[in-house]
């Protein structure tokens, strides 16, 4: 099977600061990929390097066989590679639909085109309201993304980024801060959006890991300590052991 994802001896320092250590990963085609760690074990450092918005301090990152290491985002995002982030990353002064249309807007091939009206785009507005359908917002199209709850929100953001037609998807903790019922609703939302695409998400909750992944890697002070099936992760003692009991000690601190 070939690989969306390569990552080949990928270290990251800040100064004298080592957080990620010589870290080699393949994510396969088409799968469900969930990273997992106990806070600071440099899993958003990691989204960032494969994103772009951190240069890589050594090693090569690779996106269906073609180096992109270190080009910056909007280049990997030409590639086809898109991702949203922890914190909700929207336009609040923006309508859904508006929101939505940006993200269309690139992949549709018009660039910089200022003497084109946005509005007479017809493939533009097809494609947005096909996205708002998908993630259940096409009946709140014309409200102020501001005033949509914090889960809508967050569905809002998952349909910016799968809008341009990415087909590797990364999602960072798209279920933080959610109640158990938006959380399900979010899991099934993102099950659906990324049918046939690569996903690649950082999520704490274990249920929504175990429920979506289909493999799943363990980074633990930034290195990659166990890669496997969610069934493989579970059973293996070295991850119960550093990555479970690092989670003990968060709790106990809490």
């Amino acid at each position: 099977m070939k690989n969306a994802i390569e990552l080949q001896e990928v270290h990251k320092s800040f100064g004298t600061t080592k957080i990620i250590h010589d870290v080699s990963l393949a994510i396969r085609d088409g799968e469900r990929h969930a990273i997992i760690g106990p806070n600071g074990a440099g899993k958003s450092t990691l989204f960032n390097l494969i994103s772009g918005r951190y240069e890589v301090s050594a090693g090569r990152i690779l996106l269906h066989g073609a180096d992109i290491t270190n080009l910056r985002p909007f280049e990997i995002n030409r590639q086809g590679l898109s991702r949203s982030f922890q914190v909700t990353n929207i336009f609040h002064n923006m309508t859904v639909y508006e929101n939505i249309r940006c993200g269309v807007l690139w992949s549709a091939g018009y660039r910089y085109s200022f003497w084109q009206r946005v509005g007479a785009l017809k493939e533009v507005k097809q494609r947005a309201e096909e996205v708002m359908e998908r993630i259940g917002l096409a009946k709140r199209r014309n409200l102020s993304a501001g005033t949509l709850t914090y889960a809508e929100q967050r569905a809002l953001e998952i349909g910016v980024t799968i809008a341009g037609g990415a087909n590797v998807i990364l999602l960072d903790e798209p279920t933080s801060g959610m109640s158990r019922t938006e959380t399900a609703h979010t899991v099934e939302l993102v099950r659906t959006i990324t049918e046939g695409k690569t996903l690649v998400m950082v999520e704490h909750d274990m249920g929504v890991v175990f429920g979506l992944a289909d493999r799943i890697s363990v980074l633990v002070y930034g290195e990659v300590l166990a890669t496997g099936t969610p069934e493989e992760i579970r059973g293996n003692p070295a991850v119960q052991e550093a990555y479970l009991g690092a989670l003990h000690k968060e709790a106990n601190h809490a």
